[in-house]
């Protein structure tokens, strides 16, 4: 019989495990979903979160690889300078490989036009920028944010538009700033 130590080294090197094969299936999703992002609701609020508990929060994989999101781990990824085009209306979340983790820091650029829309960054969970609804008839929702990420592990961050009815946008996370 294995004593507990044993039990518990077990079940982290498991969970390890876990993380390097989720990990490297976002590395390689990149040449697939970089085309087709998710678009409308995703109509689940599950972030994921819990995706290994081992009852000690050794491992919280949902929001260390993709951040915060009601798509999860099946966000589509993409590589930084790889430019979003608009999902529509509704929920769009992609992970973007920064190649890196934090600190670190990237701009994003955005085109909202004239229709609303929001845009959120997520890093490890945690909401870095929001840009609140923008774009509209008198003034495009045109710009860019600088976004300071803070230390971290993960080497990536979710992006979450929310469109309203009508909505075209896009946006490009710039690869980072050393």
């Amino acid at each position: 019989m294995l004593g507990r130590s044993a039990v518990q080294y077990v079940r982290v090197r498991n969970a390890v495990g876990i993380a390097v094969a989720l990990a490297a299936a976002s590395v390689a999703a990149p040449a697939t979903a970089s085309t087709s992002p998710l678009t409308g609701s995703a109509g689940s609020s599950d972030t994921g979160s819990s995706v290994v508990d081992l009852g000690s929060s050794v491992v919280d994989l949902g929001s260390s690889i993709v951040g915060s999101g009601s798509s999860g781990l099946f966000a589509p990824t993409q590589r930084c300078d790889e430019s979003t085009l608009s999902g529509g209306e509704g929920i769009t979340d992609t992970v973007h490989q920064l190649g890196r983790g934090g600190p670190t820091s990237f701009v994003l650029r955005f085109e909202t036009y004239d229709v609303p829309d929001q845009i959120e960054v997520f890093y490890e969970g945690a909401l870095l920028h929001n840009t609140g609804y923008i774009g509209d008839n008198v003034n495009e929702g045109t710009g860019s944010a600088m976004i300071n990420v803070p230390a971290g592990n993960a080497t990536s961050v979710l992006v979450r538009v929310t469109g309203l009815s009508g909505t075209d946008w896009d946006y490009t996370v710039h690869c980072p700033i050393v």
